[in-house]
């Protein structure tokens, strides 16, 4: 089998995704739950810049990891100290991760997720980033659980169904990732990036038809996806057609910064089309007697 970028680019995009979400799970939500609780009295000058306070506090928390992760956890767990509630919890298991510390991450996040304070949205939320890092730290039956919890929650999310997608191809069951990633395109029938993920899957399969079919799906949605480009010149490649293989990853590297990871499995693609790895020697035959 081939060099797979969907386990390893995975990994490197967890925590990422675990910022980017970070005002869907905290800012929205709440600004939807005071929409829906019943009309009271207003909040108090103070209150409202209690709160406005609060969200500056966790944006700048946020933005440090990337800078600093260990002082983003020291500002955040100072912040859980004097009472900084989810943002605070959230920002400290995000600097985490970022350290490299999968498990206790993962843990903190699971835990805030089954706290009981949020509603079904933000809870999945929380569990899919635990999950992600339940993967992280190659505990799959955790992964898995806090996922699989997720989806029941939201069963009608498609990223969700992705995710588990992902984090299945990670554990090397591409069986039940192509499942997942199906099960994500009844969804959401436009995503390149569930066809990449299950094409990349059946790659693994050996189903290089079917992979090739969802491929150029997805390059026909987006011709310009690095991903899609990658995945499809390495099912070409399988499939011994080195000029199509070298048209789709000219197109990825066009479309990628030169020093990205990505970039690097493409180059590493590019050498094992032009300079083959030797075929294993069959062991001789025993000699007859």
């Amino acid at each position: 089998m081939s060099l797979s970028w969907f386990p390893r680019r995975a990994a490197r995009l967890a925590l990422l995704s675990a910022v980017a979400q970070c005002a869907v799970l905290f800012a929205v939500p709440a600004q939807a739950a005071d929409a829906e609780k019943p009309q009271g009295k207003p909040p108090t000058p103070a209150a409202m810049a209690a709160r406005k306070a609060d969200a500056a506090h966790y944006a700048a928390c946020m933005a440090r990891i990337d800078v600093n992760a260990k002082d983003a956890f020291d500002d955040a767990d100072s912040w859980v100290a004097l009472g900084g509630g989810t943002p605070a919890k959230h920002c400290a298991a995000a600097a985490l991760l970022k350290m490299g510390f999968a498990t206790e991450a993962a843990t903190r996040l699971q835990d805030m997720a089954q706290q009981g304070h949020q509603d079904d949205d933000v809870s999945a939320g929380l569990l899919e980033q635990a999950a992600r890092a339940w993967a992280d730290a190659k505990n799959w039956d955790n992964a898995n659980g806090a996922i699989s919890a997720a989806i029941r929650l939201t069963p009608k999310n498609a990223a969700l169904w992705l995710s588990r997608a992902r984090i299945r191809a990670r554990a090397q069951n591409y069986g039940l990732a192509v499942d997942d990633a199906t099960e994500a395109l009844k969804l959401a029938p436009k995503s390149v990036e569930a066809r990449v993920v299950r094409g990349s899957a059946y790659r693994f399969l050996d189903a290089l038809d079917l992979a090739l079919q969802d491929l150029d799906a997805a390059v026909k949605g987006a011709p310009a996806d690095p991903a899609a480009r990658l995945e499809r010149g390495i099912v070409h490649r399988l499939l011994k057609q080195a000029n199509a293989a070298r048209a789709d990853w000219a197109a990825a590297l066009a479309a990628l910064p030169e020093d990205s990871p990505m970039a690097e499995d493409v180059r590493r693609n590019i050498e094992l089309l032009e300079f083959p790895e030797p075929a294993a020697e069959s062991p001789a035959a025993p000699a007859k007697p």
